[in-house]
């Protein structure tokens, strides 16, 4: 029973975060936040997405050239322009890594507000805390399983 109350509170709230927070709030600023408050659901996203998180900064930036220039060869992730699934995933993780490092030449304007807290998106983007999250996943799954 745990381990079906985990799967489910970490898919709606890590869901939660990335519609409310990645999207409504980085990507489109349908709201605003004050300080405070940015950095709690900041920290909120680092929890709930976990191994997966996404960096606000890196995802609002990219939204917001995805709905400029959707489905043209400037969208950042359209599939009309890729070979396959896997190349657009590739091409993806790529675009998104090079405006997360602040490694790309993307006008201004996309950047305007876009939340960005440096600790956390270092401390986010970490592959030894992608890791931990994974031990801790399994440890939890070790725990609660009931059977292999």
């Amino acid at each position: 029973m745990y381990i079906l109350v985990f799967f489910v509170a970490h898919w709606y709230l890590s869901l939660l975060m990335q519609t409310f927070f990645l999207h409504r709030y980085a990507a489109h600023k349908m709201f605003t936040m004050s300080p405070f408050w940015e950095k709690f659901f900041y920290t909120l996203t680092f929890l709930f997405q976990g191994s997966s998180f996404l960096s606000p900064y890196a995802y609002g930036v990219m939204h917001r050239l995805h709905h400029a220039y959707a489905d043209t060869e400037e969208d950042p992730h359209s599939p009309s322009f890729s070979s396959s699934l896997f190349d657009m995933m590739w091409k993806t993780k790529n675009y998104y890594n090079n405006i997360l490092h602040r490694e790309d030449k993307i006008p201004a304007k996309f950047k305007k507000d876009v939340p960005h807290w440096k600790y956390n998106k270092k401390l986010g983007d970490s592959w030894a805390i992608r890791l931990g999250w994974g031990v801790l996943y399994t440890l939890f799954y070790i725990q609660f399983a009931t059977a292999w």
